[in-house]
């Protein structure tokens, strides 16, 4: 918890600087020792990689965010979107992104979408104005989650996780 918010607290004070300057270095170095660990922030400041290795965590926001590599296909994607940020680490990602459109609309496309890709559906709440959907297949947990924006259109942020064993028939 407390990573990740120092960590986009990085990306959004050294967003859009270009460059790294003397003060970027600086938070660079003062994130590491409040952390403890490694921290990386690129020339445009709009990517924080957090430790290294397969232990890293990488958060990105702003104009270059974009889909993490590896990013399942078979996952529901809009047809028009803008990826606002991300975070990816080991077995466990989220991007949040927006769209245009309706929340109901969305998530029932999106629905609709990943059940056709195999997902299975263990839960949803929610309504027009909010949905949440999780969904399982053999390798991966997917949260779905979708809100309206207040400047319109929908906010819609997918969690991936790796899925804990299917419990083992008994008897």
């Amino acid at each position: 918890g407390t990573t990740i918010a120092a960590a986009t607290l990085l990306v959004g004070v050294l967003g859009g600087c270009g460059g790294k300057s003397t003060e970027d270095r600086m938070a660079e170095a003062a994130a590491s020792a409040m952390l403890g660990t490694d921290v990386s922030v690129d020339d445009d400041g709009e990517t924080v990689t957090l430790g290294s290795g397969e232990n890293a965590m990488t958060i990105t926001g702003g104009d270059t965010a974009q889909l993490p590599d590896g990013f399942p296909a078979n996952v529901f994607l809009p047809d028009d979107y803008k990826v606002d940020s991300t975070i990816a680490s080991g077995e466990f990602t989220m991007v949040t992104l927006r769209a245009p459109g309706e929340v109901g609309s969305l998530a029932d496309e999106a629905k609709a979408s990943m059940e056709s890709s195999g997902w299975k559906q263990q839960m949803m709440a929610g309504d027009d104005s909010n949905r949440i959907y999780a969904f399982r297949n053999e390798q991966t947990v997917a949260s779905l989650s979708f809100v309206r924006h207040d400047e319109g259109g929908v906010v819609y942020t997918v969690q991936l996780s790796e899925a804990p064993e299917w419990p083992k028939p008994t008897g």
